[in-house]
This record gives structure tokens, sequence and C-alpha cells, in this order.
């Protein structure tokens, strides 16, 4: 009866609704996914990043998974005689797997960002940014079972009369997005950008002639945060995340701290937490989850990892949280550079 209920979700989500993206909760681990105009974002001439979400391990046989992986390389741009600008260019690669019913959904994107210096001290960067990708999906039929395969006693195992389209597909896909940052003092800085996904709304359907439209709604992203240090070695990080795809609006609040242990081995902890609600544009907003974080920092290397404590309609079901990770590495750091947020 799961595997039934899971294979009747695949096919709405594939035939009847418009579909959603999935998301990260450590959102800022995630950088060119959230914003291509933060690709070669960061204090540093290359990034390369690494995120894995585990999500209903416990309430459901095989959990829910996604997982993406990030390179992105900055170069000086010659705009400027007496500014520093900066051109960037980057890859990403993700992957959403339903494992229950073998459903999966990869993609490969590239991006181009260009930072441009808004004041001769380089204290203020607007950044903008392209993204192209291919996305694939694909369905393992075998592992799908259909009402009229009940055999009315113990289990379906008749041969079904479905007309079964191929069991894969490809589109294509394009975002971009703006990004400003300011950086007030050594170590206080304030940012904020937004991010439009899916401009061209691509066709998402197993069917060539599926009965009704069906298409990858525009996503519409708007983030900001800052760095206030209290102390020499202590500062705090707020942040805010609003993300409006279709009739759904999330939106997600917080702070985390980072602790500097060791300055001259650049070790330093970061600690924090996040409430996440959601709603339907006719409905009221819901608690949707409590996000803790918790993350390491060594020489230019940064781990993370959070827990989502789901509070929905979920929330009495065992096994109903989700855990994520993340793993971030910069190259040759520089000084005063472009303001980056982490995590």
């Amino acid at each position: 009866m799961r595997i039934f209920l899971l294979s009747t979700l695949i096919l709405l989500f594939g035939v009847t609704i418009k579909a959603q993206d999935r998301h990260f909760s450590q959102f800022y681990s995630a950088p060119i996914y959230l914003n291509p105009a933060l690709t070669g974002n960061y204090d540093g001439g290359f990034r390369i990043g690494l995120n894995y979400r585990d999500q209903w391990r416990g309430t459901l046989d095989n959990p829910f998974v996604t997982y993406s992986g990030f390179v992105d390389l900055k170069m000086k741009a010659r705009l400027s005689a007496a500014q520093k600008d900066y051109a960037a260019v980057g890859a990403i690669f993700f992957a959403d797997q339903v494992s229950a019913v073998d459903f999966n959904t990869n993609n490969m994107s590239f991006t181009g960002a260009l930072h441009k210096s808004l004041d001769i001290n380089n204290k203020q960067y607007l950044s903008i940014g392209f993204q192209f990708g291919i996305s694939s999906r694909n369905v393992n039929y075998e592992k799908l079972n259909f009402a009229d395969q009940f055999n009315g006693v113990d289990g379906f195992t008749e041969n079904t009369n479905e007309l079964l389209p191929a069991n894969n597909f490809s589109f294509g896909d394009l975002s971009t997005g703006l990004h400003y940052s300011i950086r007030i003092k050594k170590h206080a800085s304030l940012y904020a950008g937004l991010a439009l996904h899916h401009i061209l709304q691509p066709a998402i359907s197993f069917y060539e002639k599926p009965t009704e439209e069906i298409y990858l709604q525009r996503k519409f992203t708007l983030y900001g945060g800052s760095e206030l240090p209290i102390s020499t070695s202590t500062s705090l990080n707020p942040r805010i995340f609003v993300m409006k795809q279709g009739e759904h609006l999330e939106m997600t609040g917080g702070a985390n701290f980072r602790t500097l242990v060791n300055d001259y081995s650049g070790v330093a902890v970061h600690f924090g937490g996040w409430l996440r609600t959601n709603r339907s544009i006719t409905g009221p907003v819901n608690p949707d989850a409590v996000i803790l974080l918790a993350g390491f920092e060594y020489n230019r290397i940064l781990f993370g990892v959070s827990y989502d404590i789901n509070l929905g309609s979920l929330s009495k079901s065992r096994g109903r949280q989700a855990f994520e990770f993340s793993l971030g590495y910069l190259g040759e750091t520089e000084e005063d550079g472009i303001v980056c947020p982490k995590f």
C-alpha cells in the first residue's frame, strides 16, 4: 500500500500539478543554486562545495535524498583602473532521488557572474549572474503499482492496462539574479539579493501531449543578511530567506553565531537556528520546521550539519526530520574581498 500511495503521488506530480523545486535548509552553503549572482562571490580565487540532504528517514523505508556539488572560479575584470572588479564562472550538479519508486531528477548547470565595485575603496559591490542548465527526469515503472494490478487478496500481482509514456525526458532551464553587498568595517557587513529561476517555465511532463499544460513555475527568491561583530572573536549572522513559486510561499528567518577559536590556524565554530514557515496564497502561514545548525571551520575548510525538526502535519510521525551536511573549501584567500555569506 505504501508503494501504491507513492506511485500515485509521483503520477500526480507528473500529470496534474505544477512542480516545485527541492530546497536546502543550509541555503547559503549552496550559493550558486540560491542565486547565480553568487558565482564567484567570496573572498578567494576558487571555491568547491558539496551538499547532502536526507529527508524522512524512519518514516519511509527509503528516504528522499538530494545532493549537489559545485565549483566556481573568480578572475579580475579590467572594467576600471581604480576599482577591483571581478568576473566568475561556475558549474553545479544536483540530483534528487525518491528511492522507493526510483524517481530521479538530475541537473547540470553552468553559471557566469560579474561583480562591479561601486566605490573607490571597494567596499560596495553589485553583482549580476546568469545560469543555464539541462535537467532530466526518469522513473522506473517496475517499482510502480497501479489499482488494476491488485489481485483482490494480498498484493499487486496482475498486469496493468495503463498506457505509460517513455520513462525519461529532458528540458533546458534559464535563471538570473542580482546581489548587493557592503562592507561597513573589516568584520561588519550587509548583503541582499534576489533571483528569478525558470524564466522560460519549461514543460515538464512524461507525456508528449499531456491532457493539460504542465510546466515548472517561475521561482522568485529574496534574501538578506549581515555580519555583526559582538566581540573580537564572536560575530552574529542574522539572515532571512523568502521563496515564492506559484501558489506557495516559504519564509525562513534566524541567525547563527561564529566564534573564532584560533586566528593563526583559522579555527572557528558556528551554531544557530532558524524557523521555516510556508503557506499557499489562499491559506494561512504555518510553521514548517525548526532548523538547528552546527559548523566547524579550519584553514579555509568549512563543514556544516543541520537538523530539521518538523512542526507541520507530519509532526506526529516518527522519523519526520531531515539531516543536511555541507562541505566547502575556499582557495587563494585574499584580504578585504567581496562579502561572502556562509551557511
